[in-house]
């Protein structure tokens, strides 16, 4: 089951909240990167062992073998472990080599849909013309990365009133769209506030899921990989781990999809959410 993720104009993070949301996901999942301005992840994630990531597998294997006749394999077969614990499929590093794979988006979002993990893919800036939208339209829920001063309010309006039209349909049983707020810690509330307010002020069901703070050094630490008690007890993870559990609250067919078995592996996931205990 896919769950998808994008910033709003002028509200950049889409990538580290993916990331985040990956590393606090209390069952199976993968991380994937869809953007098609170029992934970031690359650039900023260490591999296990704080290496960096492999050239290969990327998304663009992933798209050649799932070409009609191709041998299907795994989606864990085209990722690789991020440091945090996270099983990550690298996305194209350019708009240009992403180009390589857009005729192959229908065939890779099917397989994105079919596999038995979550799938979190990070979608990038979402727009209406965007090559990505179906992949959006494929998601239990897409999630809206926006921040909370006037300019940003404004954005987020029309694209949620935008994005409700293009994503709903008779099939949905509830709005396809929820909402993540980036603020300063200290202004979390209110910013929250703000956009709540916002939303009820045109009549829209979309979830706000929560607050991420500005925490780089607790970006840094998910980025690399340095996961300690000390990270895990972080403004960023805490407000990741608030923002996973509202969405798989308000969409209870994620907690289906990848159930944990007992209490036992609830304290073994890897990564960041299995630090906490």
């Amino acid at each position: 089951m896919i769950v998808a993720v994008a910033s709003d104009k002028g509200s950049p993070g889409a990538s580290t909240l993916s990331l985040l949301m990956g590393a606090c996901w209390p069952g199976d999942r993968v991380v994937v990167e869809l953007d098609p301005c170029g992934a970031d992840l690359p650039y900023r994630v260490a591999g296990a062992g704080g290496q960096p990531l492999a050239a290969s597998p990327t998304i663009t294997t992933l798209a050649v073998d799932s070409r009609p006749g191709a041998a299907g394999q795994p989606l864990l077969r085209y990722a690789q472990v991020a440091g945090c614990g996270v099983p990550l499929v690298v996305g194209e590093t350019s708009a240009a080599r992403f180009t390589r794979i857009a005729s192959h988006l229908p065939a890779v979002v099917g397989v994105l849909a079919a596999a038995p993990e979550t799938v979190i893919v990070d979608l990038g800036r979402l727009y209406p013309t965007s090559p990505v939208l179906p992949c959006a339209r494929s998601a239990a829920v897409t999630v809206l990365l926006s921040q909370a001063d006037v300019s940003s309010l404004g954005h987020l309006r029309e694209r949620v009133e935008d994005l409700a039209a293009d994503l709903g349909g008779s099939h949905r049983l509830r709005t396809p769209l929820a909402v993540v707020v980036r603020a300063d810690r200290r202004d979390a509330h209110a910013a929250e506030a703000r956009v709540s307010k916002l939303l009820a002020s045109v009549g829209s069901p979309t979830v706000v899921l929560g607050v991420v703070p500005d925490d780089a050094p607790g970006v840094a630490a998910l980025h690399t990989g340095a996961v300690s008690r000390r990270v895990s007890r972080s403004s960023l993870i805490t407000a990741g781990r608030e923002v996973v559990a509202r969405l798989r609250a308000s969409w209870p067919e994620l907690t289906e999809a990848t159930p944990l078995a007992n209490a036992a592996e609830a304290r073994t996931v890897t990564g960041i959410a299995g630090v906490r205990q």
